[in-house]
């Protein structure tokens, strides 16, 4: 092995392409790699996807905008997407009328709700006169907090899944729905888990699957634990066993990282070209290159 170290050490003196060559390669090849072990093998496994993702029955996305659901949201919202005893729910707080198209948006939101799995009667776009589509206002936290509790109950809601405070483009409604959201949670302490997308500098928005390399760090423990021991009991829900299961505390419940494979990544590509009036080519590259189309990194909201 020594032998190997010196002999690498030497080709790099005399060839310091080589180094270049090895590190490029390196660089392209390991974020593919972790992927495909991310978005396949460990795609389900306990240490990374918490229990309240891999049984929920009834889940709410609670998004700010018309598009919102695709461009940041889609690896969340179709995880578990063949699976028919899920009942997916979108709930967005404005039209998007900031250009005066809110009409064309809300309709674009029903076929992408149609793409995403969503049935009509649980893809609500709302249109409150107090939450019209503002960058320069802040949405009050209480309405917010009111629509969230009436749409919990009404469709037995058992997860939601939502923006951070930070509200990934930093749009200043995304942040009054964290904040809505947060409040409802913090009066509803036996209410659903909700868990919050995380928001990342610029250039690690747009890195692609360059970025799922940093992602995975925080997960580094688990997805080498998971690599090496099968689930322990407690990770597992078996038939049957939900209602128990729901008693027990989740050890891995405080994050949860979710890859999409290619399959659910075309499908959230089509639901996104839905939206006609927000497909420019910026957008085409951001389809691309944006890490939220590939994967989402969420933390439990407390």
């Amino acid at each position: 092995m020594l032998y190997l170290i010196r002999h690498l050490i030497r080709r790099v003196r005399k060839r310091p392409s080589t180094l270049a060559f090895t590190l490029l390669t390196l660089i392209l090849i390991a974020p593919l790699l972790l992927y495909h072990l991310l978005a396949y093998y460990l795609a389900n496994d306990p240490r990374l996807v918490p229990r309240a993702f891999r049984t929920a029955k009834n889940i709410l996305l609670i998004t700010a905008h018309p598009d919102d659901e695709t461009l940041f949201f889609s690896p969340s919202i179709l995880y578990r997407n063949d699976d028919p005893t899920v009942n997916r729910a979108l709930l967005t707080i404005s039209s998007g009328n900031y250009e005066g198209i809110g009409d064309l948006r809300q309709s674009e939101l029903q076929r992408s709700c149609a793409e995403l799995g969503i049935k009509p009667e649980r893809c609500v776009n709302l249109d409150h006169y107090e939450l019209q589509d503002n960058p320069q206002k802040w949405w009050s936290e209480d309405l917010i907090d009111e629509l969230v509790a009436q749409h919990v109950k009404k469709w037995n809601i058992d997860l939601i899944i939502t923006f951070d405070h930070r509200g990934i483009s930093g749009h200043i409604n995304h942040r009054a729905v964290s904040a809505g959201v947060s409040k409802y949670i913090s009066k509803n302490v036996h209410g659903p888990p909700a868990y919050a997308l995380q928001t990342k500098f610029l250039l690690r928005k747009y890195a692609g699957l360059g970025d799922l390399i940093p992602t995975s760090v925080p997960f580094s423990a688990r997805i080498l634990k998971a690599l090496l021991t099968a689930p322990s009991e407690y990770g597992v829900v078996k038939a049957g066993d939900g209602k128990s299961a729901k008693g027990r505390e989740d050890p891995y419940g405080d994050k949860a990282l979710l890859v999409s494979d290619w399959r659910t990544y075309f499908q959230a590509r089509r639901a996104f070209s839905q939206h006609g009036s927000q497909y420019s080519v910026d957008r085409v590259f951001y389809l691309l290159i944006s890490r939220y189309m590939w994967y989402n990194d969420l933390r439990k909201m407390t």
